[in-house]
């Protein structure tokens, strides 16, 4: 609590803020990230997978996956370019928008012992 008195003074020509943890009150709580999927663009039948373990390998996705809709129609692990290493990203494709639907509804669920984190893809230009 003293260290608290010291908000707003002005050491080394730098004004200082001091506070308790957790009890800033002008910021947002929100952590990390963006707190779930963003808006679903028109005609969205892919999600992307974000936070995959680094294990997880794409039968592992259409598993997870297989009761949204008739499950995935193609599934694709991102990799690192020379190590062919996962990047823990994954795109997942679906016969319509429905699946896409249900699948955003895993979000949280655990893939290789890790919770997954999504948002919808941006439909690929032909």
């Amino acid at each position: 609590d003293k260290a608290v008195a010291f908000n707003g003074d002005v050491y080394g020509g730098k004004k200082l803020m001091v506070e308790v943890a957790g009890q800033h009150r002008s910021r947002a709580q929100s952590g990390k990230g963006k707190p779930g999927p963003g808006a679903k663009p028109a005609g969205c039948t892919s999600v992307v997978v974000k936070c995959l373990s680094y294990n997880a390998i794409e039968a592992d996705l259409f598993k997870a996956f297989a009761k949204c809709g008739s499950g995935p129609s193609n599934v694709k692990i991102l990799t690192d370019w020379d190590s062919g290493k996962s990047k823990g990203m994954a795109f997942v494709d679906f016969a319509d928008e429905k699946a896409v639907d249900q699948a955003i509804k895993l979000i949280g669920t655990e893939i290789k012992g890790r919770p997954i984190s999504m948002d919808y893809a941006k439909p690929r230009k032909q």
